[in-house]
């Protein structure tokens, strides 16, 4: 089963609680595919409040992934300060693919 780099990336914008071995799991599966403690912190600091808007909707407590989470960059009902402006969109997309295939 190939890895889904966005599910453990995303994994703290569920509406759940993760215990701390639970948190480790994920930063060593992120690990495994080169994305280091810091760069999994930069990574969720530019897609949090994006995916905090998105689940506060969804109320999701099982899985986020890469389609949620470009579904979020330009859904009309988030808010327009936070979606991905529409001459950004073709680069964000590549960024979250490139760190998808991470994995790959």
């Amino acid at each position: 089963m190939e890895h889904d780099v966005w599910g453990d990336l995303l994994e703290p914008f569920l509406d759940t609680e993760f215990t701390a071995e639970q948190q480790a799991g994920t930063l060593a599966r992120l690990s495994a595919v080169g994305l280091g403690p810091e760069e999994v912190a930069r990574i969720r600091e530019q897609v949090g409040p994006l995916m905090r808007a998105f689940n506060s909707l969804h109320w999701d407590w099982h899985h986020l992934g890469i389609t949620d989470l470009l579904d979020a960059a330009e859904a009309d009902w988030i808010p327009e300060h936070l979606r991905v402006g529409p001459d950004d969109r073709a680069a964000f997309r590549t960024w979250a693919m490139e760190i998808a295939n991470r994995a790959a």
